[in-house]
């Protein structure tokens, strides 16, 4: 190794200027995801409501221009919006990886990790968790001991994976535009400290091992290969467009069609009412579909988060894959009266309850982030951790994630009306 890859090797693994050089080579993740991906992002979401807009006007049939338009064309453009951000985000984690950094992030770290009674091996699967959660499961296997393994899995879930960043980015730059780094920082530092904690209390109260101190090997520092880091890259993101162009396309289908029907009443209305009144009626309506029913269901569960039925069905339907909570959210909170407005921040600033009252402030949505940040992971990842652990410890965090997240959200939510002028 030559004397610039020592030097180099000192700074990255020394424990404080590595922890710094660590925290900025997040922050500057985080800078190019959300700063620089919201160029692109603008421009899609710019061509897609050109597009809602002229199949809109196009269809004459009422019924399938709204399915196709207010639907299939809203609530996927939703989700595909967001690619660019999720390109960049994985270009950083492909960098990483390949130039050997992430192995001496986890030699930095190794110390840490002994104190939560795990080995710096372990905490390279969690860095992979910000990309998916699936596969940073999966890489638990490089773990040697099965008690670290399971730990490890235990607290990867906390771990911002790409499909959470839409509903990050949406909710952050709609209520906070003056410091939306800062708060993309808090939400993925929240839940490294909170990962922290589960695996620390986990292995006190349930494996107590003895810490495992040999040594973290790695390879020596290389130049990235860029075709391989853009090769990672681009199949990282066609999985994601894949994901858009079936699960995430089926969900949004199921999910405009639960909401608009039943239809029988509308009718009725339309023909017994003046124009001034049909827009409140249509308002009225979509209380009577049935998603609002499975919405108004568990709304009292979640009402002391701060939540409106709309927002808890959203969550609900982002419990097989994050992405759905994006595109769940462009259809329950599409006005169908104000077809021009689709601009999906826009829809949430306005949505007010039945009083007037705004639905969305800060404190709301900081209750909102903080549920999707930690609450249950998608059904890959659990059905991951059963096949690595066992059907337990998947139950196990099913409900510990869940109520966690009900618990921070309400206590976020609670103290976020003292602080904010709503």
């Amino acid at each position: 190794m030559n004397l610039s890859k020592k030097s180099l090797e000192y700074f990255l693994t020394h424990k404080v200027y590595g922890i710094l050089i660590f925290l900025f080579l997040m922050w500057l993740m985080f800078f190019c995801t959300f700063n620089l991906g919201k160029y692109p992002k603008q421009g899609i979401e710019y061509l897609i409501k050109m597009f809602s807009h002229y199949v809109g006007t196009s269809v004459s049939h009422p019924v399938w221009s709204e399915f196709l338009s207010h639907g299939i064309i809203d609530g996927v453009g939703s989700v595909l919006s967001f690619l660019p951000n999720i390109f960049i985000m994985f270009f950083f984690i492909a960098l990483y990886e390949m130039t050997g950094y992430s192995q001496r992030s986890a030699l930095l770290m190794d110390k840490l990790m002994h104190g939560i009674g795990l080995h710096g091996v372990s905490f390279i699967p969690l860095l992979m968790g910000f990309g998916c959660n699936v596969p940073a499961i999966l890489a638990t296997k490089t773990v040697k001991r099965r008690s670290d393994r399971l730990v490890t899995m235990l607290m990867i879930p906390f771990m911002s994976c790409s499909a959470r960043l839409p509903a990050y980015i949406l909710l952050i730059g709609t209520f906070f535009p003056n410091n939306p780094l800062s708060m993309l920082m808090i939400l993925y530092i929240s839940g490294i400290i909170i990962a922290i904690i589960t695996g620390f209390v986990i292995n006190k109260l349930i494996f107590r091992p003895k810490p495992d101190f040999s040594e973290v090997y790695f390879c020596e520092l290389r130049k990235p290969a860029f075709k391989s880091v853009f090769k990672f890259m681009w199949d990282a993101s066609a999985e994601y467009i894949k994901k858009i162009g079936t699960v995430v396309l089926l969900a949004v289908i199921v999910v405009w069609l639960l909401d608009y029907f039943p239809r029988e009443k509308e009718d009725i209305r339309v023909e017994n009412s003046v124009s001034n009144q049909l827009v409140l009626e249509k308002d009225t309506l979509i209380h009577l579909s049935y998603l609002s029913q499975v919405g108004h269901f568990i709304s009292p569960v979640m009402k002391p988060l701060g939540f409106d039925w709309k927002m808890s069905v959203s969550l609900l339907a982002g419990l097989p894959a994050k992405e759905f909570i994006v595109g769940t959210m462009s259809v329950v909170y599409n006005t169908r009266h104000d077809s021009e407005n689709n601009d999906i921040q826009a829809r949430l600033k306005n949505e007010t309850y039945e009083d007037g009252t705004v639905v969305f402030n800060k404190a709301v949505a900081l209750s909102f982030l903080f549920f999707t940040l930690l609450y249950m992971p998608c059904i890959g990842t659990l059905i991951s951790i059963w096949k690595e652990g066992n059907g337990l410890w998947a139950l196990f965090t099913f409900i510990y994630t869940t109520s966690l997240a009900w618990v921070a959200a309400f206590v976020v939510y609670r103290t976020a009306l003292l602080f904010f002028a709503l």
